[in-house]
């Protein structure tokens, strides 16, 4: 399980962002932070679902996808007559199953999460250039500063730089699994030292992984101090 800020002795936490007028107010009025979708995120590989695919080949395995996984999610859209052809398909061909785990599957599972999930990202860190240049639109935005006192802030996640990425099984999908690819990156990125604060969208429907430990609280009780650059 990943370590919290508060956790981990930090006391103070920044977000890098352009500065926005209306979202500054927000913030520092109605005291509420704006969280982002991962889609927007400069790593196109942030929050993406890699696929096991070790054990395709073994045709009981496939079966058991194909009636557990694939008949509830990825296959009900389709007619019924193109439903049979594919599941047939998948049974048969062990390659074609691996392909459609990596590609239709796994872009289905990636919808869910940019489209249900939010992220608030924030690092120990307000003097860094890169962290001002990439996030801060060139030295021309802000720095936020946060209390890590406040249980929002300091319940914030830190991620783990790795090269080795969350890779999961499809009948695996628990919440703490799927949990790791929201704080799991790669060591390019280490230069940030990122705390991840993690929402569900508001307007999002109800699904059926259930984050127990993420809060779904997009406010912090106590306004930021703003570092203007």
């Amino acid at each position: 399980m990943a370590v919290r800020a508060l956790e981990s002795g930090i006391q103070k936490l920044y977000h890098y962002e352009t500065f926005c007028p209306k979202h500054l107010e927000d913030t520092l009025v109605q005291q509420q932070v704006h969280v982002s979708n991962p889609q927007r995120f400069n790593n196109p590989w942030d929050c993406y679902p890699c696929f096991d695919t070790t054990r395709v080949a073994d045709p009981a395995y496939r079966a058991k996808c194909i009636e557990e996984v694939f008949q509830r999610s990825a296959l009900p859209s389709l007619p019924v007559a193109q439903q049979r052809y594919y599941e047939k398909k998948l049974q048969a061909d062990s390659h074609f199953f691996a392909e459609v785990l990596q590609t239709e599957f796994r872009e289905s599972v990636r919808n869910m999460i940019v489209d249900r999930w939010r992220v608030y990202c924030l690092t120990p860190y307000r003097d860094r250039p890169l962290m001002w240049s990439h996030y801060s639109d060139k030295h021309r935005g802000i720095c936020l500063e946060f209390d890590a006192a406040q249980a929002l802030i300091g319940g914030a996640f830190q991620v783990r730089y790795s090269d080795a990425l969350p890779v999961l099984d499809v009948l695996s999908l628990s919440p703490e699994v799927v949990f790791q690819i929201f704080v799991t990156k790669s060591p390019d990125w280490r230069y940030e030292n990122e705390y991840r604060i993690l929402a569900r969208d508001g307007g999002a429907d109800d699904v059926p992984l259930d984050f127990c430990r993420l809060r779904t609280m997009t406010s912090c009780r106590c306004p930021p101090t703003p570092l203007l650059r």
